[in-house]
């Protein structure tokens, strides 16, 4: 069988796809990857806020019942309180919302379950918020 022009220019085009797609791969799991954790230089900050966030984080997949409360009394003193660690809490309190979301509605995607889950975990280890 001889190859015509039109057979080259079909081999060029699922050539050029196999490239695209294998690159456009690479770029998915480079731009996915988990960043580093946070570089923490001094001690873990207490405060009555992080207390709360730390008593509604470990309740995050308990039943409403349970879970409300805990953070009912985290979003009074988020709104009460107004110090250094507030922003940081106020994030990682948003992070806690994603997160309940997910548990109250999940889906086959656990994409945002699980960014929520590991940023979650940081901010309980931590007493940081690593998205600021």
């Amino acid at each position: 069988m001889r190859l015509r022009p039109r057979h080259y220019a079909l081999c060029a085009v699922i050539i050029a796809i196999f490239v695209v797609n294998i690159v456009r791969n690479h770029h998915r799991q480079t731009v996915t990857s988990s960043p580093p954790g946070p570089v923490v230089t001094g001690p873990r900050v207490i405060t009555p806020l992080w207390s709360a966030f730390d008593a509604a984080a470990a309740l995050r997949d308990a039943p409403d019942a349970q879970f409300l409360p805990a953070l009912h009394n985290l979003q009074q003193l988020l709104d009460t309180t107004h110090d250094a660690t507030t922003s940081a809490v106020d994030g990682c309190h948003t992070w806690l919302l994603f997160y309940r979301q997910a548990v109250l509605h999940p889906s086959k995607d656990t994409a945002w379950k699980d960014r929520s889950a590991h940023h979650l975990d940081s901010c309980v280890k931590y007493h940081l918020d690593t998205s600021l």
